[in-house]
């Protein structure tokens, strides 16, 4: 295949703004980099830390690891499966810091330091997000588009086609409902 007489590479993913997007019948992104990225960078910091208290450590893994572990987050649509293997990744990092066994849960480790786990850091960001687009200078616009991309996100196929369509009205005021309680 070719475009503009230059050959069309084909590859199983491709890097776009720093996340790396799959091949298939669907969009879907690829977590192993971010993983591999975070934990070179967990590594890094736990090579040169011998003597650090453990506090100090964590506000190190927390600003610059776990940065790396969620670029992007907030624009990415990603699933179960995906976010319980980037919560993963963070919690085999607090117990590798605390003196956990692998069969030890952190929960309660979190819930002491008063931190979060990222399937709830990722909705944080994501609500984050919505809000600094809802508040810049094109608000009706940019409603819309975030209230799209919240159906889409949140609702099946159906209920978004139903919404947008169909343009019955307690469909739309509910999901507009839902919305801004999620985000406002």
């Amino acid at each position: 295949m070719s475009l503009c007489g230059n050959p069309v590479e084909w590859c199983e993913t491709i890097k776009y703004l720093g996340a790396y997007l799959q091949g298939g019948s669907s969009v879907r992104f690829d977590v192993s980099y971010a993983k591999r990225a975070f934990y070179a960078a967990c590594d890094a910091i736990f090579l040169h830390s011998s003597g650090v208290n453990e506090i100090a450590l964590l506000h190190l893994l927390e600003t610059y690891s776990l940065s790396v572990l969620m670029y992007a987050t907030p624009a990415l649509n990603l699933t179960n499966r995906q976010v319980s293997e980037l919560n993963a990744c963070w919690n085999n990092v607090i117990r590798r810091l605390f003196g956990y066994h692998k069969w030890e849960s952190v929960s309660a480790v979190l819930l002491e330091l008063g931190r979060l786990n990222v399937r709830h850091l990722i909705q944080l960001r994501k609500a984050t997000f919505y809000r600094h687009l809802l508040q810049s200078s094109d608000v009706v616009l940019l409603r819309h588009n975030v209230f799209l991309v919240y159906l889409l996100n949140n609702y099946n196929d159906d209920c978004v086609l139903q919404t947008l369509f169909c343009s019955k009205s307690d469909a739309i005021k509910t999901a507009w409902t839902a919305f801004e309680n999620y985000v406002l």
